[in-house]
C-alpha cells in the first residue's frame, strides 16, 4: 500500500495490519518477548484486585468529548472501542505496527493519545514525546501512565519516573489538567513482597503457604484510600498525568 501523503510503501497483512517499520516484534504476545525474565519465577502473579485511581482509559473519549481520532500508543493486547491501536508488536488488536519513536501519522491529526505503562520499555522515550506532540491536534489531550515504585517486569524495561520527573516531560508542551496515582501503594508493597518470597523460597510447599499467608494479611492494604498528593504518588506503583497541548 502506498501512502498518498508521503509516497512510502507499507505492507498490509491479511488481517489488515499495516506494517510501517522493518524492525518489529513478530511474537503475538508481549510476555513471550521477555526472554524468561520473571521475578515470580514461574509462579502466578499475585494481585487479582483491580483498584485503579484516576480516569479510566475506556472513558476518556466520552469524558473529554473527543470528536476526532484517538491513538492508543503501545497498545499491546488492549483493545478499547474507537481507538487506533499502535505497537511495535504483532499483537492481535494492533492496527498499525510501528516504531513509536517514528509515528507514521500526519501532523496535528490526533485529538487524544493514551499510553499506559509503555514508556519504560522504550530507551529513547523522549523521541516518543516529541512524536506525540507532533501528531496531536491543537488543544488535543495526552494521557500518560508510567511506573514509579514498580518492579522490573520485562527484559526491555529501562526507566522509572517520579511525579516531578513525569511533569517535567510535559513542561512547555502540555498543560497539566490532572495527575495522580493509577495503581497505588498496595500494589507496590504487595508485589515487592510476593516477588521476594518467590525469589528466596525454593521449596514449593513453603512458598505456597507463605504466599497464601501474605495475601491474607496484605488484603487490608487495598482499603487505603487513594489521594492526589505527591507524597502518596511517591509510594505508588504507577502514576499518571493528563495534559492538553499548548
Amino acid at each position: 500500500m502506498k501512502c498518498r501523503s508521503c509516497g512510502r510503501d507499507y505492507q498490509v497483512l491479511d488481517d489488515e495490519k499495516v506494517i510501517t517499520t522493518a524492525n518489529y516484534i513478530p511474537e503475538k504476545k508481549w510476555e513471550t518477548v521477555s526472554d524468561g525474565f520473571n521475578l515470580f519465577k514461574g509462579n502466578e502473579k499475585p494481585i487479582k484486585i483491580n483498584k485503579l485511581g484516576g480516569p479510566r482509559i475506556a472513558d476518556l473519549q466520552k469524558s473529554l468529548k473527543i470528536k476526532g481520532l484517538t491513538l492508543n500508543l503501545g497498545s499491546g493486547q488492549d483493545n478499547y472501542r474507537g481507538m487506533i491501536n499502535m505497537d511495535l508488536g504483532m499483537y492481535a488488536p494492533v492496527h498499525i505496527v510501528a516504531d513509536l519513536t517514528n509515528i507514521p501519522l500526519a501532523d496535528d491529526s490526533i485529538e487524544l493519545v493514551v499510553s499506559n505503562s509503555v514508556l519504560e520499555h522504550i530507551y529513547d522515550y523522549k523521541l516518543v514525546i516529541d512524536e506525540v506532540y507532533r501528531v496531536m491536534s491543537k488543544k488535543g489531550y495526552f494521557y500518560l501512565c508510567v511506573p514509579n515504585a514498580c518492579l522490573r517486569h520485562h527484559k526491555y524495561d529501562f526507566h522509572r519516573w517520579t511525579t516531578p520527573g513525569l511533569h517535567k516531560l510535559f513542561e512547555g508542551r502540555f498543560e497539566i489538567i490532572d495527575s495522580g496515582a493509577c495503581r497505588g501503594v498496595a500494589y507496590a508493597i504487595v508485589t515487592y513482597v510476593e516477588a521476594l518470597l518467590a525469589y528466596k523460597i525454593k521449596n514449593k510447599v513453603y512458598l505456597s503457604l507463605s504466599r497464601s499467608f501474605w495475601r491474607i494479611i496484605s488484603r487490608p492494604l487495598f482499603m487505603i484510600r487513594d489521594d492526589s498528593s505527591e507524597e502518596y504518588q511517591a509510594m505508588s506503583q504507577t502514576i499518571y498525568v493528563l495534559g492538553r497541548k499548548l
